[in-house]
């Protein structure tokens, strides 16, 4: 078992461009995420970065502006999650991902949606079930919302993300 070391979580800054690139590069193993998170903060389509910092950049988390119609709820999408992999499976994306979603719910938005592993983002409270009323280009068994206000997601709604994710 891995030594557990913490790592402060922080709002990103604009200084941090150049290390979230790298480590989102190297968590992933390619550039393309790395790559979407610098279209999506050049478009101002992020709404929310956190870093998790300890000696170094040990993390990253993207929450972007996903449109709905009807426009009668926020939501927002999380992507991506990233952490450098000598540092991988000590708990820092799951650190990222709960204050991500408590300051997204103090931001005022009602849901979060992810397309990402069920397995790992149900410890979080993301189910398929709460994103079947979201019709999208993702919409499958690997699309998951979280509700950040009871009963949210209690309609349909046609979500289009952000053109970075074309």
């Amino acid at each position: 078992m891995r030594e557990q070391v913490s790592s402060a979580i922080r709002v990103a800054s604009a200084d941090d461009g150049d290390a979230i690139y790298a480590l989102t590069a190297a968590a992933f193993g390619r550039s393309d995420e790395a790559e979407l998170v610098n279209r999506l903060r050049a478009d101002g389509d992020s709404v929310l970065e956190l870093v998790a910092v300890g000696e170094a950049l040990d993390g990253h988390i993207l929450f972007s502006r996903l449109h709905v119609d009807p426009a009668t709820i926020r939501l927002t999408g999380l992507a991506p999650v990233s952490v450098t992999p000598e540092r991988q499976g000590e708990g820092i994306g799951g650190a990222l991902v709960r204050e991500g979603l408590a300051r997204c719910k103090a931001m005022g938005f009602d849901a979060v949606a992810v397309l990402g592993d069920p397995a790992y983002y149900k410890r979080f409270g993301f189910t398929r079930r709460a994103a079947k009323g979201l019709t999208c280009v993702y919409s499958g068994p690997a699309y998951q919302a979280v509700e950040l206000r009871d009963g949210a997601l209690a309609g349909e709604w046609h979500v289009r993300y952000a053109r970075a994710f074309d």
